[in-house]
């Protein structure tokens, strides 16, 4: 299922949530319309937490199915939150801390910015269950976790990327990938939308050609 959704009328929706096929953790204050969206959906369960005490949830939290990273400014209540949720859930020591705009994952493989830790890079191996592909940027972008979106069949991607980095996205998380837009031609595709296997959630901006887009890209009934 493909639905539109906004957070307080801010069509950002993806800096302020992360999801995987189980789980959508959200903050504390989400709007009860956002989260019940996110249900119908996605078909998760919705924990609610703050993440290193902001409401910044997809900014600072790196998330797939197997398992999540997150810096060490996290919070002690905000670790457990996710631990009860039966999230496998990893703190790194790490001087970029907003890992969710800086790791682009499928369950299979992660593009990450090369200037993370090696400690932080193992941790997304053993944690996440991905194969690591350093890169200092994609499409001019260092942060190569916002311009990117996956579920287990296809990645969209910011216009910008050249075929020869779609291919190496490609190869790397083992899904489909294609190049496309969110909120009325937004390229920073994860700030703007909350996918998984199940369906997606877009901002409310996103036009009726951009959801066209993203339901053949990710293969959504």
């Amino acid at each position: 299922m493909l639905l539109r959704a906004d957070y307080n009328s801010n069509p950002s929706i993806g800096t302020l949530a992360a999801v995987n096929d189980s789980v959508a953790v959200v903050p504390q204050q989400a709007p009860e319309e956002f989260v019940s969206t996110l249900r119908e959906a996605l078909e998760v369960e919705v924990v609610t937490t703050s993440i290193c005490g902001t409401s910044l949830v997809g900014v600072f939290l790196a998330m797939n199915n197997h398992g999540a990273i997150v810096c060490s400014q996290v919070e002690r209540q905000e670790l457990r939150v996710l631990q009860d949720a039966g999230i496998e859930v990893e703190v790194v020591e790490e001087r970029h801390n907003a890992l969710g705009n800086l790791i682009l994952a499928s369950d299979s493989g992660a593009l990450v910015y090369s200037e993370l830790g090696e400690s932080t890079k193992e941790a997304v191996e053993r944690v996440m269950g991905c194969r690591v592909h350093a890169v200092a940027s994609l499409g001019g972008y260092r942060t190569v976790g916002s311009i990117g979106a996956a579920n287990s069949r296809g990645v969209l991607l910011h216009p910008s990327l050249s075929e020869e980095e779609l291919k190496l996205v490609e190869s790397t998380l083992g899904v489909r990938a294609e190049v496309g837009t969110v909120n009325m031609g937004v390229g920073f595709v994860a700030t703007g939308m909350l996918v998984n296997s199940k369906g997606a959630v877009v901002g409310s901006e996103t036009t009726g050609v951009e959801m066209m887009r993203i339901q053949d890209v990710f293969e959504l009934s």
